[in-house]
């Protein structure tokens, strides 16, 4: 072998391999915490990727999706070229157009659904990624459809309505200063590795880690100094639990909350009935070790919790985290070093170092005397607690199906899978019954073959686009590849889409570059080409560090101009099923407990997975190549159920077979299942109104079942 030949096959990046290294990030996980890539690239093609080191989220490291990256973008399912519909909805049948046929065909369609209906007969829906969102948002203003809407109808905006109760704005815990977190159904080593390494980063500190979460994760069990394991649904009666014991025995801070909480004293009333020995009771939960996880939190200063939001998907999810948030008020662990600090919104829910235009680029568009948008009459609280007015897709169906309380009847969709939807099989039937249907995506879904024009889009190897990091950094990358085939990326796309709907909206019809320096113009930077050239993100000249206290000392952005205990927003709406204070109640559905006598909990991640986005990725696929849910060991044997085992899943609408992983991460009497696969769609089984009524979230986390061992 020459030394040609093996720097070519060690792929070394020099002159005479003609290799080289050129930078992008990961879009697999979405949005915030994108993790810097190296890309090796030979004759235009990926041949190696890398983390990229000094990069401010992973700093040269990348998990196992971002280390397959390179089978992603080379997936045989991509989508290669503008189609047409040929046969009928759901056939999958197509012929390849061009990009200017497509794009006459939709703006025709579009018009005339607009022109016999009104344009808040076409919704704009987006699902992953995420990065185009302002601009979908704003194409769909400018069209005049109040109507945008996202996948964040199941994920994390019913957090953000929980933060945005108390505290008036979307907070983090300051996990670079605190000295002990709780960690409340929250996995980051899995679900965001930014925040993973951070509280690991806080433990080799010599920092304290609590854990409470109905399964036993990776960091329960190899890193919590105290693990909690409650029944799901529970945790609202622990939590209560801790505040009435902080509240009785003169715990909690007085001053603080005299001077900066509203609600109080009908929510210490309420928090009365709830004993440790009674949290132990609904929770299974030892009375001892609650109170030992309390001492641990109060006992430690400064300290955080840490809640997940997988927390907010049970039909009373969003009391639960707002219960759980309250000891975070009452302890006055908010607005300081270490504790619980709000967060601005720079460009696609990142915190960048500044307020940005991003709210003004697309609410100044918002369609006046607008109809009452998707969900907004049947979920008010969702309305209240948003400022970007955005619909909520859980009702998305029911409006498809019932035309109430005006017919839809056109999508405009990007990134979207139906089987982010409970009860999925509906959405996809409401599709056939639509006038127009036009969908984007990466690769071939369900969903693409409803569509009457389908547009290919591109990776984050194949587009140039701006992303904003903790630590006021600004990255802005360049395409490492020409589009694979005849993709284009999200945003052209929409620009396009805008032009051809000739609609009076110069900024969105300039494109990209243009639009997102306008957005971020507040930051100061004049070169944004040399922001482009830099190697690694740069600082951004108007950026600061958010100072801790601000908030407290300016007034809290709530209704009281404080942190509310109770919500007055639900004490104004007056609903009786909605309760201001952050209420424990059973999220179980009406199923029968003898005949479906466990609880399904789907949607915790896996080390190899974001939704359905890998699961054709031959490398990620090989370490869970079957679906499968975990049982405990205990219910397993009690069945005759051995490991690799074929078992039924069956809830009250529908039943799915998969395989069975023996495993102790689940507590006696539940059942865990990663979602997103074609073969067996674990959301199918979920009612399409098993949801909270305060956010509109589905209840994936919770839901009766049985199983079922399937003989040959």
């Amino acid at each position: 072998m020459t030394e040609l030949e093996r720097l070519i096959k060690a792929k070394i990046p020099c002159e005479e391999t003609g290799i080289e290294i050129r930078h992008t990030v990961c879009d697999i996980c979405t949005p915030g915490p994108q993790c810097g890539i190296d890309a090796y690239i030979k004759d235009g093609k990926v041949i190696k990727i890398e983390g990229t080191d000094g990069f401010p989220s992973n700093n040269g490291v990348l998990c196992t999706k971002g280390a397959a990256n390179r089978q992603y973008i080379y997936r045989e399912d991509r989508l290669k070229t503008p189609m047409k519909r040929v046969g009928e909805r759901g056939e999958g049948k197509f012929e390849p157009i061009s990009w200017e046929e497509a794009m006459e065909i939709c703006a025709r369609e579009l018009n005339k659904v607009k022109a016999a209906y009104g344009p808040e007969a076409v919704t704009f829906l987006c699902g992953y990624s995420k990065w185009f969102r302002p601009w979908l948002h704003r194409l769909a203003y400018s069209f005049g459809s109040p109507n945008y809407i996202t996948e964040s109808s199941t994920c994390h905006t019913a957090e953000v309505m929980s933060y945005n109760s108390l505290f008036g704005a979307f907070s983090m815990p300051d996990l670079r200063n605190t000295k002990m977190i709780m960690s409340w159904g929250s996995n980051g080593v899995i679900n965001s590795y930014p925040m993973g390494r951070a509280v690991l980063g806080m433990k080799a500190n010599g920092g304290k880690l609590v854990v409470i979460d109905p399964r036993r994760t990776h960091l329960a069990a190899k890193y919590a100094d105290l693990y909690l394991q409650p029944k799901i649904g529970s945790d609202a009666a622990i939590a209560h639990a801790m505040a009435k014991v902080m509240i009785e025995e003169g715990l909690y801070d007085k001053d603080f909350v005299e001077k900066y909480c509203y609600g109080f004293d009908k929510y210490a009333d309420y928090v009365k009935q709830f004993t440790l020995q009674k949290a132990e009771e609904i929770s299974s939960v030892p009375a001892a070790d609650i109170r030992k996880a309390l001492d641990m939190f109060l006992e430690t200063d400064p300290s955080a919790i840490l809640p997940g939001n997988g927390l907010t998907h049970r039909t009373n999810g969003y009391n639960v985290h707002r219960s759980i948030l309250s000891l975070m008020a009452i302890s006055g662990r908010f607005d300081r070093p270490g504790t619980l600090l709000p967060c601005r919104d720079t460009l696609c829910d990142s915190d960048g170092g500044f307020e940005s235009l991003e709210h003004e680029f697309y609410m100044s568009r918002f369609p006046e005397n607008a109809k009452p948008r998707v969900g907004s009459e049947r979920f008010p609280l969702w309305t209240r607690l948003l400022h970007d007015k955005q619909g909520q897709g859980m009702d998305l169906v029911r409006h498809m199906e019932e035309a109430k309380p005006y017919p839809i009847k056109a999508m405009v969709m990007f990134g979207v899978n139906d089987r982010m939807y409970p009860e999925s099989p509906r959405f996809l039937k409401a599709l056939k019954d639509m006038d127009f249907v036009m969908a984007t995506d990466i690769f071939h879904t369900d969903v693409i073959d409803h569509a009457d024009i389908v547009f290919p889009a591109s990776t984050s190897f194949e587009r140039g686009e701006v992303k904003c990091y903790v630590g006021q950094f600004i990255e802005y990358t360049r395409p490492v590849i020409a589009p694979v085939h005849d993709n284009k990326d999200d945003v052209e796309i929409i620009t396009m889409l805008a032009n051809a709907l000739d609609l009076d909206d110069d900024l969105l019809r300039a494109g990209y570059d243009k639009s997102v320096q306008y957005i971020l113009s507040p930051s100061g930077i004049t070169d944004w080409e040399a922001v482009k050239d830099a190697p690694l993100p740069v600082r951004s000249p108007n950026a600061t560090r958010y100072v801790p206290g601000t908030m407290l000392k300016n007034g809290l952005p709530t209704p009281t101009g404080k942190i509310e205990l109770s919500c007055s927003v639900l004490e104004e709406l007056g609903r009786p099923d909605l309760d201001p204070l952050p209420i424990h109640k059973s999220s179980d559905d009406d199923a029968d407990p003898k005949e479906f006598p466990f609880i399904l909990m789907s949607g915790a991640r896996i080390p190899n997975a974001v939704h359905s986005r890998t699961h054709n990725v031959p490398w990620l696929r090989s370490l869970r190549p079957e679906p499968s849910a975990d049982i405990n060991p205990a219910d397993a044997a009690r069945l005759g159920i051995k490991q690799g085992d074929t078992i039924r899943i069956v809830s009250q609408i529908s039943s799915i077979t998969v395989k069975a992983n023996i495993s102790s991460i689940s507590n006696v009497g539940d059942v865990n299942m990663f979602h997103g696969y074609k073969e067996a769609n674990v959301n199918s089984l979920m009612p399409i109104d098993h949801l909270d009524p305060y956010t509109g979230f589905p209840g994936y986390k919770q839901l009766r079942c049985r199983i079922e061992k399937v003989e040959d």
